[in-house]
């Protein structure tokens, strides 16, 4: 827990640094540009590639329990294979889109594909989820951190770098494909280095068919886990692309300091949510439901505490932190940079909720929750857009956590009323 809050502390702060010396560096507009960018990349490569590491982490540990390394090298040689294809899929439709994309979603007409492009590169080589899980399973979450830590480190010198020799817009898409390159495969090799520590590394010779046939509701168990993560990045991307559809970059560069601080915050918490899924799966397969429970209730009212004491404060000043921390062109960004803080607020307190009912076993009950929010979401969406402009879309995000918090709550609710 320590290595990981020290780590999230860290790469918060190499981000929000980034963030600061970027929007100096280029202006409102261009911080849209390349949020426009990073959306378009990361949306579809959450639509086209699925992320194993949840299911692997499930039936890994049941398989380490059992003592079964085969089943486990299978699991793993499976994960890879998913990776790699979803990486190639991902990878090519994103640059097949992208000529025509772009200019629809307010990027400058046709050098706008190239940003794409280049970034776009990064997606054929996302080998993480997979050493994602390993390093999980075997509590490496020292290494996973300190990794971390390094690659959040080395943007940040690179964007220090380009704002000192006064680089342009190209120099920071660079530094995004680098980054998502050493993200993708990084995490990936330590896994391996830490799998031929246990003598488990000789997988990829290994039949696919065995994994399947070891593992029953795997593919279930993948797709209910990822269609969860799906509609709720989803959200979190395409706020962005309408809004550089419907208003202007510089609009999306406002929008995007807001994000991106939120982004910052939300991360403080996720070591604890990494910690907690584990965890509560042993706790809940125990029969320990008194721990499982007051362990749930713990850290609901911690979270949401502290964060709300923190952010009261800083809502009050938060024209003259705009100001201060990004220059005086990025005033009219205060109020977006407050309503996403407390939708922050709200995510924070609802942290526990998500690995809960996957220890649970409720992931279709997750499902349903997120499917639900994400429609509210969507039907929100245009008419806060028209009525309030770039602080509507803001005030989506609060709509959408408050929904998927309650609807957690009540299905939590009646799982438990089913079985008295």
């Amino acid at each position: 827990m320590s290595w990981l809050f020290l780590s999230q502390i860290l790469v918060a702060f190499f981000g929000l640094a980034s963030l600061i010396i970027t929007a100096r560096a280029l202006g409102p507009a261009a911080v849209g540009i390349l949020a426009l960018v990073d959306a378009y990349v990361q949306i579809l490569d959450r639509l086209f590639r699925l992320e194993p590491w949840q299911a692997v982490i499930k039936y890994g540990s049941e398989a380490l329990a059992q003592d079964d390394t085969s089943r486990f090298r299978h699991l793993v040689k499976l994960s890879v294979v998913i990776d790699i294809l979803g990486g190639l899929l991902a990878g090519t439709i994103a640059l097949l889109l992208a000529p025509t994309l772009a200019p629809l979603i307010g990027l400058p007409e046709g050098i706008g594909a190239s940003y794409i492009s280049l970034v776009a590169i990064g997606l054929f080589l996302s080998l993480r989820p997979t050493g994602i899980a390993v390093l999980r399973i075997f509590d490496r979450f020292d290494v996973l951190a300190i990794s971390d830590m390094v690659i959040a480190g080395l943007r940040f010198v690179g964007i220090v770098i380009a704002y000192m020799l006064s680089l342009d817009i190209w120099a920071f898409l660079a530094l995004m494909l680098m980054h998502q390159i050493l993200t993708g495969l990084v995490a990936f090799f330590l896994a391996v280095n830490e799998l031929r520590k246990r003598s488990l590394q000789a997988f990829m010779k290994l039949k696919l068919s065995q994994a399947f046939s070891d593992n029953p509701g795997f593919l279930r168990f993948l797709w209910n886990s990822n269609f969860n993560v799906i509609l709720r990045q989803s959200t979190q991307r395409l706020d962005v692309i309408v809004a550089g559809a419907m208003l202007d970059v510089t609009a999306v560069g406002f929008y995007q300091v807001g994000k991106r601080i939120m982004t910052n915050v939300v991360r403080l918490g996720a070591p604890i949510r990494q910690v907690l899924y584990p965890e509560m799966t042993r706790l809940w397969a125990s029969a320990e439901f008194e721990k499982f429970w007051r362990l749930v209730r713990y850290v609901t009212f911690a979270m949401f505490g502290v964060s709300l004491i923190v952010s009261l404060p800083l809502a009050w000043k938060m024209p003259e932190i705009a100001v201060l921390l990004f220059g005086p062109e990025f005033r009219e960004a205060a109020p977006v940079m407050t309503i996403l803080m407390f939708a922050a607020v709200l995510y924070l307190g609802a942290l526990v909720l998500n690995p809960a009912l996957l220890s649970m076993g409720l992931d279709s009950a997750l499902v349903r929750t997120t499917f639900v929010s994400t429609c509210i979401f969507a039907i929100s969406f245009l008419p806060l857009l028209y009525w309030l402009g770039i602080e509507g879309i803001a005030l989506t995000h609060v709509l959408f956590n408050l929904v998927w918090t309650l609807g957690c709550i009540l299905s939590i609710r009646a799982y438990l009323a089913r079985n008295k």
